[in-house]
């Protein structure tokens, strides 16, 4: 493995408020507008599994368990689970979805180990900005590690960011058509690829949003 991706989850650590402000300074309409079309039908399942890896600051699942609670008022069996490697990003998250259907879980990928011990399958798997930190090697341990995470009809939704750091982090190279090939072989069919640009303004980053599915 790769000793920078170790080395992540501390610079979120020390700038742990800063980023918070800046994540929560977007809403989830603003930054996953191209694969929202897919979420009614996920959400309208009372009894979805929904899994946020990279939760960050909480604001997609806080988002997400409100969704959920309106859909079903008097029944809502939605689990949620989010994942932050980063204590102190996670313990803000913690208190953005204070009293709301939201699971914690300190794990990280690509083995994801207390995730998997859950035994839950999935009907949406979310790694938003999460990618760019793993290397290669890791980027494929990860994708196999989803496979086995992921429900019959789920959906994995993987943003990808197109851009380096200006801060110190790193970003690792991402090879789309390796990621393609990989999926692939996994047997899924992409169901959407879409361009976007960076919904903080950043001249020099933008996204693309790849969301898988089992192939029928």
């Amino acid at each position: 493995m790769d000793l920078t991706f170790l080395k992540t989850p501390q610079f979120y650590n020390d700038n742990a408020t800063k980023l918070a402000e800046q994540y929560l300074s977007k809403t989830f309409e603003e930054v996953h507008q191209s694969w929202s079309p897919f979420l009614p039908s996920i959400i309208e399942n009372p009894n979805a599994r929904i899994l946020d890896l990279g939760a960050g600051s909480g604001r997609d699942v806080k988002y997400l368990a409100e969704l959920a609670a309106n859909t079903h008022p008097t029944e809502n069996n939605v689990q949620i689970f989010a994942v932050e490697p980063a204590q102190e990003l996670a313990v803000i998250g913690q208190k953005t979805t204070e009293d709301l259907n939201v699971k914690w879980l300190d794990d990280s990928l690509p083995a994801l180990t207390k995730v998997t011990k859950q035994e839950v399958s999935f009907d949406l798997i979310l790694l938003s900005a999460v990618w760019m930190h793993m290397n290669a090697e890791d980027q494929i341990e990860a994708l196999n590690t989803l496979s086995k995470l992921v429900s019959t009809n789920g959906l994995i939704v993987i943003t990808l960011r197109i851009g380096e750091f200006s801060d110190g982090r790193i970003a690792h190279v991402i090879d789309e058509s390796k990621l393609m090939q990989q999926a692939n072989k996994l047997n899924f069919d992409v169901i959407l690829n879409e361009s976007s640009v960076d919904a903080l303004d950043r001249s020099d980053v933008t996204w693309k949003t790849l969301v898988f599915k089992w192939k029928s």
